[in-house]
């Protein structure tokens, strides 16, 4: 896992190269985003059909 910076070729990297990969950090950090995401579509067209509502 990760980025073999002894080899200074391209060749020599294979998979992710990022720290984390193959853990639950990236899919934990995935579904707390879309849980934000529908919470804030929620929220906001909550509000949106509030103001519709109230407009004369």
């Amino acid at each position: 896992m990760g980025y073999p910076f002894d080899t200074p070729t391209w060749d020599a990297a294979s998979g992710a190269i990022f720290m984390g990969a193959g853990g639950a950090l990236p899919g934990l950090f995935t579904l707390i985003a879309i849980v934000i995401c529908v919470l804030a579509l929620a929220l906001g067209q909550a509000k949106e059909a509030a103001k519709y509502k109230n407009h004369k």
